[in-house]
């Protein structure tokens, strides 16, 4: 009975392998990204479908050292084989059918092409990059030599400067672009016969710490002697149908392109893509911009090597240092990322180059001279089919994609936004909403809001104005009030009531040079109501972080009150601390009594503004979070403001010597702070070294 049970168990191991034989043939996972910068695995969109090496490709010389891989309209391939100084073109099979090597000139010379690093296809003829012969070299289809483009002359390029291109790309008007290794300018733009036309897209330079500090203790004479800093180069091109040139680079500085990863900026993204001006239009409206690998604190960024377009606007790039394929949308949202190194089918040791071949993804290995083909799966069919039916507009069939590729992938956020586009197109935008949160979509929801909130102000416009007007109704007579009676409590007294000395504050934020004075020497103000407009404070803070709207903290995930409570009480007591003991050698006629007041008092403005300002957060879109932020801004320069001038009043100071003690002030509280981190350390060690002599006695007992 168990030989039977096991006879059965290996038989039904055997089927399922039978059944799923993507899964035990591909030797790399496939992922996107979450909001937080995490792997999130993923159904394999691509996987390995061959490998060939030059055997396979009845190549009689193998290749050598090839650099760049393109493919044409009629899926023929074209290698860059710089190894042996040739291009081979190879049918939809892989088969070579023609060599680019050898030819006769324009001087009826005979000529030869040496190291060609960059071949491209443009209408009916190929654009070789001659990168051993400084020059373009144009071929028809059926390889006729058909002219040379040598190297372009204009006063713009630095007199002996070296040209070498190694990848060439031709837009529908016959306009060349050119990428030189050895040009720091850009891409070079030539005119269909060769002259020189201009650069575009420039990379701005990154120099180190080191380098700005060197230069600035040299003098000018060392500084004209010493190599300038030159941008960096690209080092692969290609062009889209509409003219977009895509370029791309692997030497920018690793801090600047981890931070272009958070923050989206195009000056230091790897990849770009240029319009005619040579600026930058690449969107970015994903999670991070497109630069590969995303989760990189502990490793080295991706070194983008190539760029390659595929169907449906989807474009991909390739991490030569993990040898990985990174594919996106029109958008610049990540659809998923496959490959890996080793030795296996569909692992690569040196990919140098990839193409779009149909819907296959083709990708050249220099270090073991093959080409690896990609198959697309079934569940990259859903994604493509799904962004098809978006970009014709057909919301309601791109949702059917959307939902089979959610039961395959919960984690695909492009799906919740797919969903959400078609619902918003139907007019529901409430059901939108939802989905666009799942999918962590501000731009897209805070869409959706705007036309809710747009149908709610046209039904009710008259609640709308009477709530503006009761509210200014209501703030005109609370001033009138505060000042009244302010204005009663100017009256001489020993003790002040809780109220009294609360209000107080709403006469200091107007009134900084008389209230600060009379707050100290009338004693208008007391600890009470110090205490009071902290916790108000305290509780505008606390406020702010649980209650903006999804829009301004898609991650809300709860606030812990005594984090809050403490991130504002500690830096209080330290600035009031340092404050003190500095003042106190400086000759300030203010006690720590009077610093702590006067502190509390100058914050009022933050929580005023803070409050309304969240608030608001409910009622604007992402489009006016800047009035939000206005506000909030306004609540600190306030306070600020009211902060300088009070101290300088209880201290008696001159306003240099107020502004000399505030940065020592500033100075003081880190100072604290070492002092407080280092006691701390070391109190952790002396109770780590007795509980362990403690134990060590404890044992032996």
């Amino acid at each position: 009975m168990k030989r039977i049970l096991r006879v059965s168990l290996i038989v039904c191991l055997l089927l399922l392998t039978l059944a799923s034989p993507v899964l035990a043939l591909v030797p790399y996972d496939t992922y996107i990204y979450d909001i937080n910068g995490k792997q999130v695995s993923s159904p394999h969109a691509y996987v390995p479908d061959n490998i060939y090496y030059s055997a396979d490709m009845n190549l009689a010389t193998p290749m050598n050292t090839p650099t760049d891989l393109v493919s044409d309209d009629a899926g023929n391939l074209y290698i860059a084989d710089s190894g042996n100084d040739r291009v081979i073109v190879c049918d939809h099979y892989l088969n070579p059918y023609l060599f680019l090597d050898t030819f006769i000139n324009n001087q009826g010379v005979a000529d030869a092409l040496t190291n060609p690093r960059g071949v491209y296809v443009a209408k009916d003829e190929i654009y070789v990059a001659d990168s051993g012969n400084n020059r373009l070299v144009v071929f028809d289809r059926s390889g006729k030599f058909l002219r040379t483009i040598e190297e372009p002359f204009s006063k713009v390029i630095p007199e002996g400067s070296i040209y070498t291109p190694v990848a060439v790309a031709v837009d529908g008007s016959g306009r060349i672009y050119v990428i030189s290794s050895t040009t720091h300018y850009g891409v070079m733009l030539l005119n269909e016969d060769g002259s020189f036309r201009g650069f575009l897209g420039a990379q701005q330079t990154t120099p180190t710490v080191w380098q700005i500090v060197w230069r600035s203790l040299q003098s000018a004479t060392q500084r004209k002697q010493v190599e300038k800093l030159v941008p960096t180069e690209y080092n692969n091109i290609t062009i889209d149908d509409d003219g977009f040139v895509y370029v791309t680079t692997n030497t920018i500085n690793e801090a600047s392109q981890r931070e272009a990863i958070k923050s989206k900026a195009s000056t230091y993204s790897p990849i770009k893509k240029l319009n005619a001006l040579g600026n930058d239009v690449l969107q970015r409206t994903g999670f991070f911009a497109p630069a590969g690998e995303v989760d990189i604190e502990k490793m080295p960024v991706s070194s983008i090597i190539d760029v390659a377009l595929g169907p449906n606007n989807t474009w991909s790039i390739v991490d030569s240092r993990r040898q990985r394929i990174y594919t996106y949308d029109e958008e610049g949202k990540l659809l998923y990322v496959f490959g890996d190194k080793g030795l296996q089918l569909g692992q690569l040791q040196n990919v140098v180059s990839i193409c779009y071949r149909d819907t296959d993804i083709m990708a050249l290995d220099q270090s073991t001279n093959s080409i690896t083909v990609y198959r697309r799966t079934e569940y990259g069919d859903f994604i493509a089919e799904a962004i098809q039916n978006q970009i014709e507009n057909n919301y309601a069939n791109s949702v059917v994609y959307w939902k089979e590729i959610l039961q395959r992938n919960a984690n695909f956020d492009q799906s919740y936004i797919g969903i959400g586009d078609s619902l918003y197109q139907e007019g529901k935008y409430e059901e939108a909403m939802e989905y666009y949160a799942y999918a962590y979509d501000t731009t897209s929801y805070s869409k959706s809001y705007k036309a809710i909130r747009k149908q709610w102000i046209e039904k009710y416009v008259l609640v709308v104005i009477a709530v503006i007007v009761v509210f200014c109704v209501a703030l005109s007579k609370f001033l009138k009030f505060s000042r009244k009676y302010n204005v009663a409590g100017q009256v001489t007294k020993e003790k002040r009531t809780w109220a009294e000395a609360t209000m107080y504050g709403f006469y200091v934020i107007f009134h900084p040079f008389d209230g600060f004075w009379d707050l100290k020497h009338e004693k208008r103000g007391n600890m009470k109501g110090a205490m009071t407009i902290l916790g108000f404070t305290i509780l505008g803070f606390i406020y702010n972080a649980v209650g903006k709207a999804y829009i301004f903290d898609p991650t809300n995930t709860g606030v812990n009150v005594f984090s809050e409570f403490f991130s504002i009480l500690t830096p209080l007591l330290l600035f009031c601390v340092a404050n003190w003991c500095l003042t106190t050698l400086f000759d300030g006629e203010g006690s720590f009594k009077d610093i702590i007041i006067t502190t509390c008092y100058a914050i009022l403005p933050v929580p005023i503004f803070m409050i309304p300002a969240t608030l608001l957060t409910n009622v604007f879109s992402a489009d006016e979070a800047g009035v939000v932020s206005f506000l909030i801004t306004i609540g600190y320069i306030w306070a600020g403001f009211l902060l300088f001038f009070g101290l300088m009043v209880i201290h008696d100071y001159s306003m240099p010597k107020n502004i000399l003690t505030l940065a020592g002030t500033i100075v003081g509280m880190a100072f604290i702070m070492f002092v407080g981190i280092l006691f701390s350390g070391l109190l952790s060690k002396v109770f780590s070294f007795v509980y362990n002599i403690f134990l060590e006695l404890s044992y032996r007992w």
